[in-house]
Parts: C-alpha cells; sequence; structure tokens
C-alpha cells in the first residue's frame, strides 16, 4: 500500500549506484512506514545493508538472480523503477525494459540515460541522494505523474521495438543498394 520502488543489478558494483538508492530509501522509509524497496541481482544482501537501521531493513527484499519472466513481473510491480549508476554506462537496457513494462523511471543524469529516456522518465544528479529522496517522494505522492511518465515512455521506447529496428536496417540496406546501383 505504500509503494514500492525497483532496482536491478549488481547492487555491490559501485557504479551502479546502489548506495546513493540506499541512502534515499533509508530517509523515505523513515516517514513512510510501508514502503519497500525491491532488488534484483547478485550480491551479498547482508553487505548491502549492514547499516541500515533494522525497523527499514526488513523492507529491503532481495530477490536475487532472477529469471527474464521475474524481472518483467517485478517491474510490473513497482511503483517506480530506479537507475542510480553513477556513470559508464553506454546504453540502458534495463530502462528501455522498465519503460515497455508500464513503469515510471527515475534514473541518474548521465548522457546514456538522459537519450535513452527522451522525457519518458525523471532524472536526478548522479549520487545525489537528497535529490532522488525529493524525486521519488514527490512521485510516489502524484500516481497521475508516475502514469504520465509510463505512457510517454511507451511512446519513447516504441522506437526501440523489434520490428522498428529491422525496418530501420532494411531502409538503410535498400539506400546503400540504391546508391551502389545508382554510381555503378
Amino acid at each position: 500500500d505504500g509503494g514500492a520502488i525497483g532496482f536491478l543489478g549488481r547492487f555491490t558494483e559501485a557504479r551502479k549506484g546502489f548506495p546513493t538508492l540506499r541512502e534515499a530509501f533509508c530517509r523515505l522509509a523513515s516517514s513512510r512506514p510501508d514502503l519497500r524497496l525491491l532488488v534484483a541481482g547478485p550480491g551479498d544482501p547482508d553487505e548491502a545493508v549492514r547499516h541500515v537501521p533494522a525497523g527499514i531493513r526488513e523492507r529491503i527484499v532481495f530477490l536475487g538472480l532472477v529469471s527474464e519472466d521475474d524481472k518483467r513481473r517485478m517491474l510490473r510491480s513497482v511503483d517506480l523503477y530506479v537507475a542510480p549508476n553513477t556513470g559508464g554506462e553506454s546504453f540502458g537496457m534495463i530502462l528501455t525494459e522498465a519503460m515497455a513494462a508500464g513503469t515510471a523511471v527515475v534514473a541518474s543524469d548521465i548522457d546514456a540515460f538522459r537519450r535513452v529516456l527522451d522525457g519518458g522518465g525523471e532524472l536526478f544528479p548522479v549520487n545525489d541522494a537528497d535529490r532522488l529522496a525529493t524525486v521519488l517522494g514527490e512521485l510516489l505522492d502524484d500516481p497521475d505523474r508516475r502514469r504520465a511518465l509510463a505512457e510517454h515512455a511507451r511512446k519513447v521506447v516504441a522506437k526501440y521495438d523489434w520490428p522498428v529496428l529491422a525496418q530501420q536496417v532494411l531502409e538503410v540496406y535498400a539506400t546503400a543498394i540504391e546508391v551502389h546501383h545508382g554510381a555503378g
């Protein structure tokens, strides 16, 4: 009832930014007793929550490695998907998966994520747990805004759909063939 936030990735890998999300979640959770954080991916859960207060620790649910079906199920079940990465991302495939699942996305303001989201999600400054907590709180309190973000995201992510990409590849080949035959 109090909302759910999702994270998917190697939560022990520094560049995935989980500590920023953990800190933001702790700030929100203290005033939102039913808020939960679902974490899917490899790593040691005990290590990840060692310094989290006990009352909040039990609301961070570690799912471990998940199948593709469970990943989609998790993405559809959360109110917000967070990608707090610190950099080093070339694309952001998980963002497209969350967008396709109809989940509102909050991501670090890094170039790759900005391009993928294209207005279909909220951005926050890298490593800024305060700003992340504020953005998450605002979105948790505004289901209409979450719906609007998810709706825009579905339109944005449609361009990454395989039939669309395949058509674009065919058009490139057709153009190349025309140029080649025209030059001959």
